[in-house]
């Protein structure tokens, strides 16, 4: 799902080909990583894990909403735990499923694992996500590549820093119904 297309991005700063495919990509994938991050998403963390009579249940960092019978793919709990997996039985925090292998008591997973379910939204097809894209994309490139955010010409005041916090605000009116309450803090 590239929220991005390299010649729209290069149109929109009206740069043609006079830089590097690379460095313009590399724009693109952080201000992609960026929104992407922000918006509502079928994951969760995973911060613990057992196995029990051949059952494995872990625990989720929030509530979810899954169901029995649901796949989902599970990453960085450990080989016997990682995989696209299927429901048996869920709680508010937790879900088990099949998990042939020895007990296990249940631990903590430092840095946390990943459980990811369907999405069922190709937010690509969104024109205010892509805007929100490149226009963080363009903000990023603009920065790394021109003056804004270096010292002024007259050397007394520096011209503002583009990719603050400010940088959120100025899209988040596109974003608006799409943000995910959990992934914001403070």
């Amino acid at each position: 799902m590239a929220l991005i297309v390299l010649s729209e991005l290069k149109a929109v700063l009206g740069i043609g080909d006079i830089y590097a495919d690379s460095i313009v990509q590399e724009c693109a994938d952080a201000a992609e990583n960026i929104i992407l991050s922000m918006l509502t998403k079928q994951e969760w963390g995973i911060i613990s894990h057992k196995r029990d009579t051949n059952v494995a249940t872990l625990t989720t960092d929030r509530p979810h909403d899954l169901y029995v019978g649901q796949s989902v793919t599970i990453a960085n709990c450990g080989s016997g735990y990682n995989g696209t997996k299927t429901i048996t039985k869920v709680t508010e925090d937790t879900l088990s499923y099949t998990n042939a292998g020895t007990d296990q008591p249940n631990h903590s997973i430092r840095p946390v694992g990943k459980l990811t379910a369907s999405q069922y939204i190709d937010y690509s097809l969104i024109p205010e996500v892509r805007e929100a894209a490149l226009a963080v994309a363009s903000d990023i490139f603009i920065t790394r590549n021109g003056t804004l955010g270096q010292q002024g010409v007259d050397f007394q005041s520096p011209a503002p820093y583009r990719l603050g916090r400010s940088l959120f605000t100025r899209v988040s009116g596109l974003l608006g119904k799409w943000i995910d309450t959990n992934a914001m803090v403070g």
